[in-house]
Formats: C-alpha cells, structure tokens, sequence
C-alpha cells in the first residue's frame, strides 16, 4: 500500500517520515511530491505524479502545501496586488490542481487528509493572504468531500498550529526563531505532547475502515487550545 504526501512543508516531511517508519498500523510505501512549483500546471501535476507513483495504487493521500510566501507577516494596507496573488491565490490555485490529480488518481473508498495551519481560525492581523488561503482550501475540501462520497471518497481536514505546520516537529531554533507571531488564546486543556504523533493518530484513524464513516470534517490538533468546531 502507497500513501501520497503532497507538499514541502515541515508537517508534510514529518508525516511522510512518520509513515516510512511505520507510524501508521499499516505498513505503507511513501512518495512525496515535493516540486509544488509543478501544481501551478494541471498537465505538469499530472505528469509528476503519474512518474512519481508509477503502477503503485494509492491507498491515503495527505495534501499539506501552501505557498512560502504566505508566512511572512505584513500590513494588509502594505500588501500588493501581485503579493496577494502569490501569497493567497497560488496556494488555492495549487490546492485545486492537486485535488483535481488526485480524484482521477485514487480507486473508489480512499482517505484524503487536508493538514493545515490554524491561523483563519485563530486570526493573525499580519498574515491575511495566509489566512484567506487557509480558509478558502477548509472550504473547499468540505465542497469537495460532498462531491466525491459518491465514490466513497472521504476529505477531512485537520489544522495545527503555525509554528508545527512549517517546521512538522523538527527543533531546529534557527528557524523557529523566524516563525511569525501568533496570538496565544490561553493554555492548551490538554497535557502538552507532540502535536505531529496527535495528527499521525488522526490520520491513522482516517486510513482505517472506522474512519469511512467520517467526511467533511474539520479538526482541529492543537490540546484543546482554540477548542474548534
């Protein structure tokens, strides 16, 4: 069995090591799509992915892309036109394109697993484009998930917070120390843990015949801090 990570973010490199080193209960190949330049052409994409998976059958697939130019803080009166296009529009026009890859891609019954930052949910005045793109992918995997279940296709989303979606767990203080800053809503309610074993669980149960049941849904792996839906 093959899970398809798509995206080059750190959640996306940690989920894709997590699965390669048994993680999940079921053992699964991995192959990563890590060139999202290749998302802004759906005849590119398509190429990519068929050189990339090949004659494996994909099993789970985990989008978790988003342009890098979205997490850099600025004023939204500071913010151009060709910045918002890139820091907004591209990673919907990518989500869109990968969406449309994978739906002709995947057999009938396969979990699709949408990771994402919560920063629409917890709102970050100096990241509006990225929020706007957050936003804009939840709802479109929710229109999504509709569409497919006649194929018993799900789509479920889960959101984490910002500083695990661009690093996926890694310590690296180099690079945390570049992270944009984010209101703190209070404690977690929960012990705090590792939130990329939280989203590995989530995923994990997504992947299993229990998680059939569930599609459309939204997530949210963060100890109970923002504590949404």
């Amino acid at each position: 069995m093959t899970a398809l990570i798509i995206g080059d973010s750190g959640i996306a490199h940690g989920i894709a090591h997590a699965i390669a080193a048994g993680t999940l209960a079921q053992n699964r190949a991995v192959v990563a799509l890590t060139d999202t330049d290749v998302l802004d052409d759906p005849e590119l994409a398509a190429r990519a992915l068929a050189l990339l998976i090949g004659d494996e059958s994909v099993e789970l697939v985990v989008f978790a892309h988003l342009d890098p130019t979205g997490f850099v803080s600025a004023a939204l009166t500071d913010v151009t036109e060709q910045a918002w296009d890139q820091a907004c529009e591209r990673s919907l026009r990518q989500a869109f394109v990968a969406l449309q890859q994978v739906y002709s891609l995947v057999a009938d019954g396969t979990p699709v697993v949408v990771v994402l930052p919560n920063v629409g949910a917890v709102g970050v005045a100096g990241l509006v484009p990225l929020c706007s793109a957050v936003e804009g992918i939840r709802v479109m995997a929710k229109a999504v998930a509709r569409r497919w279940g006649a194929r018993s296709i799900t789509v479920n989303t889960i959101e984490v917070d910002l500083a695990t979606f661009m690093l996926g767990g890694a310590d690296d203080p180099e690079a945390a120390a570049l992270l944009p800053r984010v209101p703190v809503l209070g404690a977690p309610a929960l012990p705090v843990a590792p939130i990329l074993d939280d989203v590995m669980g989530l995923i994990g149960f997504f992947a299993s015949p229990a998680g059939q049941a569930v599609t459309g849904a939204f997530l949210m792996a963060d100890r109970g801090t923002v504590m949404l839906p």
